[in-house]
């Protein structure tokens, strides 16, 4: 369990040789300003109390800073239109590092003029077993005194001179042609459609649980990603004919379910999106990944494609040195479906600029991607197979 910011534990072993684990509310731990600790519910017999507690003390906790303070700068950032115009998700992780910030047992009634790049480096090697988040602090921080700058109320950005922890370039894995084929014969209908979308157009699983047959056009879809969708527009992601005739039959054709507690199979049918549960209720990003990690542990064929996958991954490192996310070790996952899918397109000869033009998708992600080109072309080269079977379905 990930325990909140500020609540500390003690574990004590009794002579029985049973282990007692007790919470605190101590956020000014290991600092010249620690207080004196509070007890708090137990977090595992009673969460829902043990969470509301550390929320009222954190709502507790005093919240006005002086003026020129980095507290006051991160009020003023957090009540900004540039703060504002970012993604739900964006603002939940640049929230965890403001509030560093901002603490008054850390930075926030200090100076802003008396932070020193010094002070910045120290905070981020005491971050070093966590180098992701150390980096994603020196980002935020750039990014707020950035904006701080022109407004005046900075003068330099002591972010700028600290480098960032070098971690390794890991990314998803692209699905190889072998696991393309079994899953488009041996899936449940509904993740057979996810994973023909995926392919089809590179994007997310919460944007492809959105797509629908309102969002067709000409030879291809539009898209406006959730998790951008405050700063950039639709864009249109071209299609392959077989493609487009695969989703147009998505429009006009039901999903058929089984399960072996159903006296018969049931037919369920959205007329407005392509991707939908057993029940025809539209997924949600984590109902969809609950959605296929069930079928993955739950079925003989989920846990034989699990097998098969994490020999083939094995074997994968070990030739080519791959670094890539823990989930990925142990099965494909969804995210995986937006490397396969640019590898289909290099492939059919598309140049890394055109692809990220189509797609919606940076130059710099699409050649992260480009890296598995020449170690997994059979990935294209299964997606061309796909095609010449749906043409014929």
């Amino acid at each position: 369990m990930t325990l909140p910011e500020g609540v500390e534990t003690k574990t004590i072993r009794k002579k029985s040789g049973k282990a007692y684990t007790y919470y605190y509310w101590n956020p000014g731990r290991n600092t010249d300003r620690e207080g004196e600790r509070i007890k708090l519910p137990d977090a595992i017999k009673h969460p829902a109390r043990f969470f509301a507690e550390v929320e009222r003390r954190r709502n507790s906790t005093p919240t006005s800073y002086p003026a020129g303070s980095i507290g006051d700068l991160i009020t003023r950032y957090r009540a900004s239109d540039e703060f504002k115009r970012l993604s739900e998700g964006t603002q939940s992780n640049y929230g965890v590092h403001m509030r560093r910030f901002e603490a008054h047992d850390t930075w926030g009634m200090v100076a802003v003029r008396d932070l020193a790049p010094i002070t910045v480096q120290t905070a981020r090697d005491a971050m070093k077993e966590t180098a992701v988040m150390a980096n994603q602090m020196l980002s935020v921080g750039r990014t707020i005194w950035d904006w701080a700058i022109p407004l005046d109320l900075a003068k330099f950005n002591p972010f700028d001179k600290v480098k960032y922890f070098d971690i390794p370039d890991r990314g998803h894995v692209p699905w190889p042609s072998w696991v393309i084929d079994y899953v488009r014969t041996q899936a449940w209908p509904d993740l057979v459609r996810m994973m023909r979308l995926g392919v089809m157009t590179c994007q997310r699983g919460s944007d492809l649980i959105r797509m629908g047959p309102e969002h067709r056009d000409r030879n291809g879809l539009w898209c406006r990603p959730l998790k951008t969708r405050k700063r950039r527009r639709s864009f249109h992601i071209p299609l392959a004919a077989a493609d487009a005739l695969e989703i147009d039959r998505w429009a006009e054709t039901p999903v058929t379910f089984t399960n072996s507690r159903w006296l018969k199979p049931i037919d369920r049918f959205r007329e407005d999106l392509y991707l939908y549960s057993p029940k025809g209720a539209q997924y949600t990003a984590d109902g969809l990944r609950a959605r296929w990690g069930r079928w993955l542990a739950d079925t003989p064929e989920g846990r034989e494609i699990c097998r098969r996958w994490k020999e083939w991954v094995a074997a994968q490192v070990k030739k080519y040195d791959w670094d890539i996310e823990p989930d990925d070790a142990d099965h494909p996952t969804i995210h995986g479906l937006r490397g396969t899918g640019i590898l289909a397109r290099a492939e059919q000869g598309y140049e890394v600029d055109q692809i990220a033009n189509d797609i919606g998708m940076s130059r710099q992600n699409v050649e992260h991607y480009m890296r598995f080109k020449d170690q997994m072309q059979v990935a294209a080269q299964g997606q061309k197979r796909l095609r010449l079977v749906s043409k014929e379905d």
